[in-house]
């Protein structure tokens, strides 16, 4: 919550206080996309294959086959790690750029 700037001071803390809190931000963000990139598959997985009670129906345990089999393929999973690679680093990009508009830094 930004305060009321009213002299040369109270401008340098806030903006010291902003570089802090966006410096946090980048640290939650880091480890959010490590945590996802570590468990996509396993995130994925449990998502499409929700557990309920209907699902020991034989087109389930069928699906279940399918889709798991899908991703154990080394080559699905290369693929998806490169796009996964390439979001993060794109996101990173983005935040990177949106901090530096609002600390009006330019390189």
């Amino acid at each position: 919550m930004a305060t009321k700037i009213k002299n040369l001071d109270s401008l340098e803390k806030e903006i010291y206080r902003l570089r802090l809190e966006a410096k946090n931000y980048e640290g939650k963000l880091e480890e959010n996309l490590d945590h996802l990139q570590k468990n996509y598959a396993s995130m994925t997985f449990n998502t499409v294959f929700s557990r309920s009670p209907d699902k020991e129906s034989g087109k389930e345990r069928i699906k279940e086959k399918i889709f798991s089999s899908i991703w154990e393929n080394e080559r699905i999973r290369s693929g998806i790690d490169k796009i996964i690679g390439h979001l993060a680093d794109r996101a990173s990009e983005g935040i990177e750029s949106l901090i530096d508009k609002i600390l009006h830094r330019k390189d």
